[in-house]
């Protein structure tokens, strides 16, 4: 008999642990009001004091602003943001993903201000990823429930809230389950190669740097280790992606019309800062990215040693590539796109999550392994002390990021620069002969008109009335998202029919 040291590692996939479930932890009347009472409690230090503007919190609160006045206005998908940039406007949903921002967009319509329904979609970032993490160990771990709260509750999770503001990117992580679900069906042969399309395409079109990592680190490993289901994983990867070519088309066609460089403009915005052998540890930042990573091996070692888990083993592994132990690997072109190697701790904190509920033991037993990661979270949770602006000044000029701007606005090698002296050479816009110069920024979304060459923005003939349009991009974008959604919505429909002729007979 084969003892638990040289028992193979188990399969990448939760299955039924030696212990019962826990029947009170399997019933959903008990786990949605205990986990959207969580998920409520998370954001509520947000509540107090003065509102959290620091960090991505000023561009939360920028972008949501004009996003829910678009559609307020029946702009069903708003690209331009007429407001930014005191005025001169910004093309940033022409390549960031607005999944989040329809979300704070709907609380915003329904009367929330703009800092409340910031604040909420985070809220329903939290619940969202602790229903779908309840429902991918649900009758597969002993405690479900409890997987789910350590997965909502876990330090990166926190801290992508209270620190880094990042709405889009925690909003993302709720989909991490619903992709693992997905994959799982496709292996079992359950279907899911509709509910994985649409949980892709839903990360796509959130964040793409999660999405991407996502792809890499668990789509590819779990597609490799069950090959032979191969043709169909690629099949719900591509489907998803013709979901969102909506987004993607434009983003990538329309690329050279935006400052992308200014992304990677400071060192710390690029992968190879986030290198444990080169990092610079005086800053409390990099402190607490680093310890978060040491939590999470400390608490998946128990699982790793005695139970041999595979989802702690692969929760280890992820957290040791974050950390950049692996030389080169964050400098790969495509890994280097994501700026920050941390954004994939989602990944290993979700199995962690999953190995712990997997444990056949006392419930109390997963919270004293991620005894360390738990206080990491108390401590994240109330946030950090940070100089903020106040929203005065934001409503007034919605200053918006560099990387939006058209290339030419900030001069190569400028790490900082204020919106005065992005504005003050263009306002009042420069007089050229025979030409009308409009106070906004050039897109090729504008019905007429060309870029100023000395100031970027829009110039035309007296004759024409530039008003924003389509571009080709959006129009290829939106056909094929079409056709994939009625090709989707025809498979999904001839499933059903066939899955039910299969039980009548």
């Amino acid at each position: 008999m084969r003892t638990a040291m040289n028992a193979p590692i188990r399969e990448f996939d939760p299955e039924l642990t030696s212990r019962r479930p826990a029947s009170w932890q399997e019933r959903a009347e008990i786990a949605y009001p205990l986990l959207i009472l969580l998920g409520i409690l998370l954001v509520v230090p947000a509540n107090f004091g003065p509102p959290l503007l620091h960090d991505s919190f000023e561009i939360d609160w920028v972008w949501a602003d004009q996003f829910t006045a678009e559609l307020a206005r029946g702009n069903l998908y708003p690209r331009w943001l007429p407001l930014s940039n005191a005025g001169l406007g910004s093309s940033v949903f022409y390549y960031y993903p607005p999944l989040s921002f329809y979300v704070s967009g709907l609380f915003g319509i329904a009367g929330m201000s703009t800092y409340g329904s910031v604040i909420a979609t985070f809220a329903a970032g939290f619940v969202a990823s602790g229903i779908g993490c309840w429902h991918w160990l649900k009758g597969r771990a002993s405690q479900p429930l409890l997987g789910a709260v350590l997965f909502m509750a876990a330090p990166y999770h926190l801290f992508d809230f209270t620190v880094r503001g990042a709405q889009a990117e925690s909003f993302a992580i709720a989909f991490i389950p619903l992709i693992a679900i997905g994959l799982r069906r496709i292996r079992e042969e359950r279907g899911g190669i509709l509910f994985t399309a649409i949980a892709y395409a839903g990360i796509v079109f959130t964040h793409l740097p999660l999405a991407l990592l996502v792809s890499v680190f668990l789509i590819g490993p779990y597609a490799l280790l069950h090959w032979r289901k191969l043709p169909r994983f690629a099949a719900a990867v591509a489907a998803g992606l013709g979901l969102v070519a909506i987004y993607l088309i434009p983003a990538l066609a329309l690329a050279p019309y935006h400052d992308v460089n200014q992304l990677y403009r400071m060192v710390d915005l690029r992968t190879d800062y986030w290198n444990i052998y080169a990092v610079d540890w005086h800053r409390s930042y990099v402190i607490v990215v680093f310890s978060i990573m040491g939590a999470i091996i400390a608490a998946s070692l128990y699982p790793v040693l005695r139970r041999r888990d595979g989802w702690a083993a692969y929760a280890i592994a992820i957290a040791i590539l974050v950390a950049g132990v692996v030389p080169m690997l964050w400098a790969l072109p495509i890994l280097k796109q994501v700026q920050f190697p941390y954004r994939g701790l989602p990944l290993a904190e979700f199995a962690l999550a999953t190995a712990l509920a997997r444990l056949p033991a006392k419930p109390i037993l997963p919270f004293l392994l991620a005894g360390p990661a738990l206080l990491m979270s108390a401590r994240i949770l109330p946030g950090f002390h940070i100089g903020e602006p106040a929203i005065s000044s934001l409503s007034g000029h919605h200053p918006d990021v560099y990387e939006y701007l058209p290339r030419g606005v900030i001069e190569p090698g400028r790490t900082r620069e204020k919106l005065s002296e992005v504005t003050g050479p263009r306002l009042p816009p420069p007089r050229v002969p025979g030409m009308v110069v409009e106070p906004v920024f050039y897109f090729p979304a504008w019905s007429c008109g060309e870029p100023e060459p000395r100031t970027q923005l829009l110039m035309h003939r007296p004759d024409c009335r530039p008003h924003l349009i389509w571009t080709t991009p959006e129009r290829i974008g939106g056909a094929i998202s079409a056709c994939f959604a009625l090709l989707l919505l025809a498979f999904g429909i001839g499933g059903r029919a066939a899955r039910r002729k299969a039980l009548a007979g």
